[in-house]
């Protein structure tokens, strides 16, 4: 399990030099406008989307075929992957945490810990859009799967546009019972949140595995 952490690991640092200087310039960026860190934030992204490389990498080099071969599971394959997601997830949060902190200080900002929350939703979105998209994944491969990866990201959206559009239409001021939703569920968003992704993690590497294991190379 440990190597095949190291090995996605290695194939995402092969673009060490790329993320230093992204890091280096979302910081500079950061500092120059409100210092709170929100350019920051996008490194979470950005770092995750280099988790979606390592798919690329495998599929390439025709990992899966050679992996087979040796003493690995199909079910720790899929579990190295969800492992160095969550990995990669929390040090790109933890990275990004610091960095942050860093500038409040620089910038004389009177709250220390501002953009970490921003910071936290970001790493929840990455955790949440992985748990949907690994799945497909497994089951067409990753260039086949980019299409679905592109709707994946277009219809929420939309769809949210669409409903917010239509709520906005209907009630000119939100209804009560929204508002008292919403409140609710700022309030307990601390427990909600990883509670969902939990669940969802959960389900997605359930349907993982029974992709992988009928799946033929």
């Amino acid at each position: 399990m440990k190597g095949l952490i190291i090995k996605d690991f290695l194939n995402i640092f092969k673009n060490f030099k790329v993320i230093v200087l992204m890091m280096v310039f979302y910081t500079a960026l950061a500092a120059l406008t409100d210092g709170s860190g929100s350019f920051i934030n996008l490194l979470t992204l950005i770092f995750a989307m280099y988790f979606l490389s390592t798919f690329s990498y495998d599929e390439y080099a025709k990992w899966d075929t050679y992996a087979l071969t040796m003493p690995l599971s199909r079910d720790s394959i899929v579990l190295g992957k969800y492992l160095t997601m969550l990995l990669m997830a929390l040090i790109s949060f933890t990275l990004n945490s610091a960095l942050i902190i860093i500038l409040n200080i620089v910038t004389m900002q009177n709250n220390l810990f501002k953009g970490i929350k921003v910071n936290a939703a970001a790493a929840a979105a990455v955790i949440f859009f992985y748990s949907i998209i690994i799945p497909v994944i497994c089951k067409f491969g990753i260039i086949k799967a980019r299409i679905y990866i592109l709707i994946i990201y277009m219809v929420p959206f939309f769809l949210g546009y669409l409903i917010l559009n239509k709520i906005t239409e209907t009630y000119p001021a939100p209804p009560e019972k929204l508002i008292v939703f919403i409140e609710t569920v700022y309030k307990n968003v601390y427990v909600i949140v990883p509670s969902v992704l939990i669940v969802l993690l959960g389900i997605s590497y359930f349907i993982s595995i029974r992709i992988y294991r009928k799946k033929e190379f």
